[in-house]
C-alpha cells in the first residue's frame, strides 16, 4: 500500500467523510455499493442538497426513480459534490406496465423510452457519461390500471397484491424486461433488476428465455418482518439476485417507533455504542441484504454509512432475526409470494 492511500483516508475522515462503503458483485460482474442514499419524496432542491450531503459524508451509491420527479435535482446534486464519474453508482427506475405512464399496449417502446428520459433527466448538471449504472421496474405490472393515475397505491392491483397473477401480467412483464435488456446491450445501463417482484413475476421471466436474469430485487425488508418474509430472500439466494432493502427502518421510509426506539434495538445498540438505526441497518447487512437508505439530514446520512465497523454477536442476531412486531407486513407493493419452502422448488 502507498503512502497516499494510507493518507487519503484519514483527510476524509478529517473533512466528516467516511471510507466508502464496501460493494457487492452482481451477477455480470458489476460492483454495487451495499449501502445506498435515497431521494424518494424529496423535490429537486432537497434530492439536490441531499445528495450533495451523502456524497460528501462518504456515500457512493444514489438511488432515484422516474416517478420520484426528481432526477433533475439529482444530477445537481452529483454536480456540486464534484465527484467523478466512475466513484458514483446511480440506480433509477421505471414504473411497471400499465402504471404512471407506462400504458400496456407500449410497455416495451414506453419502458426504453423511460430509461432515456431518466438519463437525459440525470444529465442535465452532471456528465452521466449515457449510462447509469442500474436501472430497475419499480412495480410489477398492474394493466388493470389508470396508465396515468400519479402512484401505485392508487392503483386496484395495490389493494389485491395480484400484480403477475394473469397471463396479462405476465405478458407485460416479459415485454417490460425485454426493453430492459435492450437498454442493457445497448449500454445504457450497466446492470439491470426490478423491485417488488415476487416468485410468480420471476418465474415468467425464467419461462420466457431471456437471455439476462435481473441481477437486483429492491423490496421491502426491515427488523420485525422477520428474516425471510414469504420467502423473498430464500428465492433471491437460490436465483443469484441481490435482495435490496428499501425502507429499512419500517413504517414505508418514515421509520417504525420498535425499530428506532424499541428495547431491542436500543439495548444492542448500546453494548456497540450505535444508534437503534445502525442496529436495524447492520442487520439487514449481516443479513446478506443490501440497504437503501433514506435521510436529508448530515448527521442520519453519516450515521447510515457508518456501520462497518462493529459485528452482531449470533445471539444479538438471532433475537434480530425472531422479532416479529411486523410479522404482517408485505414485501412487495403489488404481489404477494409462496412461504420459503415452497421458494425452492424453482
Amino acid at each position: 500500500m502507498t503512502l497516499l492511500q494510507l493518507v487519503l483516508p484519514a483527510l476524509a475522515m478529517l473533512a466528516g467523510a467516511l471510507p466508502s462503503p464496501p460493494s457487492v458483485r452482481l451477477r455480470n460482474g458489476v460492483e454495487m455499493p451495499v449501502v445506498a442514499a435515497g431521494t424518494w419524496q424529496y423535490n429537486d432542491s432537497e434530492a439536490a442538497d441531499t445528495v450533495q450531503l451523502a456524497l460528501e459524508v462518504g456515500h457512493t451509491h444514489i438511488d432515484t426513480a422516474y416517478d420520484y420527479k426528481n432526477q433533475r435535482g439529482v444530477s445537481l446534486g452529483l454536480q456540486r459534490a464534484g465527484k467523478p464519474r466512475n466513484q458514483v453508482f446511480v440506480t433509477t427506475k421505471v414504473p411497471g406496465c400499465g402504471l404512471q405512464g407506462v400504458r400496456k399496449e407500449h410497455c416495451y417502446d414506453d419502458t426504453l423510452s423511460f430509461i432515456k428520459e431518466d438519463i437525459a433527466q440525470l444529465s442535465t448538471s452532471y456528465d452521466m457519461a449515457g449510462y447509469v449504472d442500474l436501472v430497475l421496474v419499480h412495480f410489477p405490472p398492474c394493466t388493470e390500471a389508470d396508465p396515468e393515475a400519479p402512484s401505485p397505491v392508487n392503483a386496484s392491483c395495490f389493494k389485491l397484491k395480484n400484480g403477475c397473477s394473469t397471463d396479462e401480467h405476465l405478458e407485460a412483464v416479459r415485454a417490460q424486461w425485454a426493453a430492459l435488456e435492450a437498454a442493457y446491450k445497448a449500454n445504457l445501463t450497466r446492470a439491470i433488476g426490478v423491485s417488488n417482484y415476487c416468485s410468480n413475476c420471476l418465474f415468467s421471466l425464467m419461462a420466457s428465455g431471456m437471455e439476462t436474469f435481473p441481477m437486483v430485487n429492491q423490496v421491502m425488508y426491515h427488523v420485525g418482518m422477520g428474516a425471510d418474509p414469504q420467502g423473498f430472500k430464500t428465492t433471491s439466494e437460490h436465483l443469484g439476485i441481490v435482495l435490496q432493502a428499501w425502507s429499512p427502518l419500517g413504517l414505508g421510509g418514515h421509520g417504525n417507533e420498535e425499530i428506532l426506539k424499541g428495547n431491542l434495538t436500543t439495548s444492542i445498540g448500546l453494548k456497540h455504542k450505535k444508534s437503534p438505526a445502525q442496529v436495524a441497518l447492520k442487520w439487514i447487512l449481516a443479513n446478506n441484504v443490501t440497504v437503501a437508505t433514506k435521510s436529508s439530514s448530515r448527521a442520519h446520512l453519516q450515521e447510515n454509512a457508518d456501520v462497518f465497523d462493529f459485528s452482531l454477536s449470533e445471539e444479538e442476531k438471532a433475537s434480530l432475526d425472531a422479532a416479529d412486531f411486523h410479522k404482517d407486513e408485505n414485501p412487495s407493493f403489488l404481489c404477494l409470494d409462496k412461504p420459503a419452502e415452497l421458494a425452492l422448488q424453482i
